[in-house]
């Protein structure tokens, strides 16, 4: 038992002491994780559309994202990143992961700042370099990773200003990281209730922390909405229309159950076993609360982590029930606050004589999430660009290129060197204009019925299976070739 206790304490001394080379080894295997397969897959419909807005002015950008359902901060970041760097799949993703690596850093200075001890804050960083479902979207061209990294640090800002409640740099943090956040997706705002109901229940507990009647900290909001005072409208106009929501499903019993088990393992575990399913995310809540019962500070930085990780999360629940707004991918940043609570989970354990336990727990969750990056690596299977590298290679001078669908439209066009314009078949129901096809609403490119086409051979690109497009295929095409590779395929048909 000496014998342990002493081998801890040199590793927990290295680790004070190097605490700059243990981070920085723990952001190297962070970022080795991410990049392995951050290419594999092809860029896929929401990337194109990503990619296709960034690619347009800081203007435009603004008013292109006013039709969509987001606001534009994400696609004017990615708008100067491909200006320096390109718009190859490892150019526009590699902004999400700088991300990704930025919250290992945010994650560690956090955790720090709540415990003062390094070996936890490292804890934390190794954690959330392996979490699957953060590192899946560190390798996806769209806002979820870049959106952790606002509220890492406005939540950095708070706990600054919870130890001073004159603390400016705090409070710059928390404007930045709220006003940066809802430029980048409007569920920010579930993130800043959850700050909002922390300060509050720190005012009304024991230790009477007065932030809430602190101007500073009034200010500071009416700062950050000031600064996203520019955006409501469009806001408004977003919200009114409620397009590009219709594809989301209600919520049910076994929607937070399947979201843990999404930040863990990349997969909603539905074939497990039903007790392994159930029992697994009620021990996760049992660890949170046991951080939160053993969490004497006055500060109750605890507290803070478990509102930011799960009251967001629960209340987007609630709200699919009546109308459909929850994807687990719009709250990575619950997943980072999920790693964070571990971490502090696991120090109390050793913090109370349970070191083996705490070491029993820290080995299954990396264990769990080493299996999720597994099942990350091996779901990276769009294969788009081996579909259009058919066609580029093959296609004739006369020859024209059809989309199925919306929804082959962005990624095929990302692909497309044909010199080609890609049309977009509808079928007769066009496209609002708002949503996704904000982007083409006026463009030429609709074709309604297949009799429009002009020529003699055309390319269908669209999804593998028996497809509605391709039925309605007219009796005078004739297929003469197809490729498909992932759930992507095209078909070249002869029109005789």
């Amino acid at each position: 038992m000496a014998n342990t206790k002493r081998k801890s304490n040199i590793i927990y001394g290295f680790i004070e002491k190097h605490w700059a080379l243990s981070l920085a080894l723990v952001i190297l295997l962070a970022f080795l994780a991410r990049l392995i397969s951050l290419t594999k897959s092809s860029i896929w419909h929401d990337e194109g559309f990503s990619i296709m807005l960034a690619l347009r002015s800081p203007l435009d950008i603004w008013l292109g994202s006013a039709r969509d359902v987001h606001p534009p901060l994400y696609y004017e970041m990615l708008h100067f990143w491909t200006e320096l760097f390109g718009k190859s799949a490892l150019a526009v993703r590699s902004l999400s992961l700088l991300a990704g690596l930025l919250i290992i850093f945010l994650g560690y200075e956090a955790v720090y700042k709540i415990t003062s001890k390094r070996n936890v804050a490292l804890l934390a960083g190794i954690f959330l370099a392996l979490n699957p479902f953060l590192i899946r979207y560190s390798q996806e061209a769209r806002m979820y990773g870049v959106l952790g990294v606002f509220l890492l640090v406005a939540m950095i800002g708070i706990i600054r200003i919870v130890k001073n409640n004159r603390d400016w740099l705090g409070y710059v943090m928390y404007i930045f990281g709220v006003a940066a956040g809802l430029y980048t997706h409007y569920f920010t705002a579930l993130a800043v209730l959850a700050f909002w109901v922390y300060v509050i229940s720190i005012y009304l507990g024991k230790g009477k922390i007065k932030i809430i009647i602190n101007w500073r900290w009034w200010a500071s909001n009416f700062v950050a909405a000031l600064l996203f005072l520019p955006w409501l409208p469009n806001m408004i106009a977003q919200f009114t229309r409620a397009q590009g929501l219709g594809w989301l499903s209600k919520t049910s019993i076994r929607t937070f159950n399947d979201t843990i088990w999404q930040f863990f393992t990349f997969t909603d575990a539905r074939q497990t076993w039903q007790i392994t399913y159930w029992v697994v995310p009620i021990l996760l809540l049992m660890l949170i609360a046991y951080v939160c019962i053993k969490d004497k500070s006055k500060e109750k930085y605890s507290r803070l982590l478990v509102l930011f990780t799960l009251l967001p999360v629960f209340v987007a629940i609630f709200i699919s029930f009546v109308k459909p707004v929850f994807h687990e991918r719009y709250f990575a940043f619950a997943a980072i606050g999920a790693c964070m609570m571990v971490a502090l989970a696991v120090y109390y354990l050793a913090q109370n004589q349970k070191k083996y336990l705490s070491l029993t727990a820290a080995t299954l969750v990396v264990l769990i999430q080493l299996v999720g990056i597994r099942n990350v690596y091996a779901q990276s299977n769009h294969q788009m660009s081996k579909v259009m590298n058919f066609v580029n290679d093959r296609i004739q001078p006369q020859d024209q290129i059809l989309a199925g669908e919306l929804y082959v439209y962005f990624d095929g066009t990302y692909y497309n060197n044909s010199g080609k314009t890609i049309l977009l078949y509808t079928g007769g129901g066009r496209p609002n204009g708002f949503g996704e096809s904000g982007l083409i609403y006026d463009k030429n490119v609709y074709i309604d019925n297949y009799n429009q086409i002009n020529g003699d051979r055309v390319w269908i690109i669209g999804k593998t299976g028996d497809q509605n497009y391709y039925k309605k295929i007219p009796a005078n095409w004739k297929l003469i070739e197809s490729v498909s590779a992932g759930y992507s395929e095209a078909r070249l048909y002869q029109i005789q």
